[in-house]
């Protein structure tokens, strides 16, 4: 059975009813849960973009343009939380398309799986956030399904919409585009593996490239033009990479005169045994070292620029020194007493600020108690520390579901090994501490390799000829 008909001989009814039950869960939790939640520096920046239309230099504004246009009728957030959490109804869906489509699984273990998107912990923690995860997520697993498609049918109408989606992801969270990268040079080679028309394989590598190109030219263009500075991605990047590798920096690092003295000064905090813990306080606090560049320069678009090559210029000459603080920032995800703070953090358990509550009281909202309420979203993630470690290891469980498959389905696998693993090892090179909130789109991943391990575990049981590939 091929896997066109497999899907369709899935009836629409139970497409709907699974819709419809995701529906009433959601429901049920909102219900239970309703109120909006911030994580204090990222969703206040989108809210002053929705507000007052300004664009934030390390953030989506994208983002903000949708909070505006959600919000701006009745000044109330929860009609964000809605719309979020119907992008997760989306997530789950998506999830359980593609292990029927691609992978033939029986259509209530894909319903299972969908189930288990829906009620992740940190899915409905951010349905609930003035924050990108759910959106973006939902745009990933749709990014997904046309790569996988893309993969399998290697038509080209799939592979211009894989880049337009691709911008779109990146739009919401830079945080992907590494993994929107990747996909554009790799994908092509895996559509055609093994090669035999090397012509064809290169017109669809040059489509894929030059889509890439253009539409991502295009949106450093638009972020140019509204923020009035140079293209670009962000205005802020070589910030969060330079903390990340300051304690390797040297005054070496650098040819600008004026900063060879800022870099010759011990960091403020990244210099003593907890240095792998302190590099966020490089980038944030006064003392830090991104402070003391923008003290130096007193340009902040010429301190990024430097930062970023600094950054650089340190990953060159040191690669093995990245290694290591990115094997620390790994083990740190073990570390109950240091993730149990993170994840409060995460989870916006600080105190709000009055200029903070008097931008939340414009969508009539009364927000005091807020960061310290136990609602049911909040002391479910709390409790899930475990569930994230097994997130860290998808790409284990997903070379686990590429042994259990046939051989035409391996690609597939290989494919998703490959971008989560690039997409977890950004999480450890890139960020400046280990956060929970980066491995959420990896949970669609993980449950694809859930739902593979469980569709071979079901055939090898119930032999079925419905089932045979």
């Amino acid at each position: 059975m091929s896997t066109r008909a497999h899907l369709s001989s899935t009836p629409a009814s139970l497409w709907w009813a699974l819709a419809s039950f995701l529906g009433l869960a959601k429901l049920a939790v909102f219900v239970l849960d309703s109120n909006p939640q911030f994580v204090l520096g990222d969703s206040m920046s989108y809210l002053t973009t929705a507000m007052l239309g300004w664009i934030p230099p390390d953030r989506s504004f994208v983002y903000g343009f949708l909070v505006y246009n959600v919000t701006t009728r009745a000044r109330s957030l929860s009609s964000l939380v809605a719309v979020q959490t119907c992008a997760g109804i989306v997530t789950a869906l998506v999830t359980a398309l593609i292990l029927v489509r691609f992978f033939r699984a029986p259509f209530f273990i894909a319903a299972a799986m969908a189930v288990a998107v829906a009620i992740e912990p940190q899915q409905l923690l951010y349905e609930r956030f003035v924050m990108t995860e759910s959106v973006s997520t939902a745009f990933f697993a749709v990014f997904l399904l046309l790569v996988l498609k893309y993969l399998h049918s290697r038509k080209m109408w799939v592979l211009i919409a894989v880049q337009v989606a691709g911008v779109v992801l990146i739009a919401f969270r830079l945080t992907y585009v590494p993994l929107v990268a990747a996909t554009t040079l790799i994908g092509p080679f895996m559509a055609y593996l093994p090669v035999r028309n090397r012509v064809q394989l290169a017109v669809h590598l040059l489509m894929s490239v030059s889509l890439f190109v253009g539409l991502h030219t295009a949106y450093k263009y638009w972020n140019g033009y509204l923020s009035k500075l140079p293209a670009a991605y962000l205005y802020a990047d070589g910030y969060f990479l330079i903390a990340t590798v300051s304690p390797l920096v040297t005054p070496a690092d650098t040819d600008v005169p004026e900063l060879v003295p800022v870099l010759s000064r011990p960091l403020a905090y990244a210099s003593g045994p907890n240095q792998i813990i302190s590099r966020k306080a490089e980038l944030y606090l006064a003392e830090g070292l991104v402070a003391r560049l923008k003290e130096a320069l007193k340009d902040d678009y010429q301190v990024n620029v430097e930062a970023k090559r600094i950054a650089y210029r340190v990953i060159r000459r040191d690669p093995f020194g990245c290694i290591r603080l990115a094997v620390q920032t790994y083990l740190l995800f073990y570390s109950r007493e240091y993730m149990s703070e993170s994840m409060r953090q995460e989870a916006g358990m600080r105190e709000l600020e009055p200029g903070q509550l008097k931008i939340l009281s414009n969508y009539h909202l009364d927000a005091r108690g807020l960061p310290f309420m136990k609602s049911l979203t909040r002391q479910y993630y709390l409790a899930s520390w475990p569930f994230f470690l097994l997130l860290l290891h998808t790409p284990v469980a997903l070379l686990l579901a590429a042994a259990l498959v046939r051989p035409g389905k391996r690609r597939l696998l290989w494919f998703l090994v490959l971008i989560t693993g690039l997409q977890v090892a950004t999480v450890q090179m890139l960020e400046v501490e280990p956060s929970t909130r980066y491995l959420h789109p990896v949970t669609v991943p993980f449950v694809i390799a859930i739902g593979v391990c469980a569709t071979r575990l079901f055939r090898s049981h119930v032999p079925s000829g419905d089932y045979v590939e």
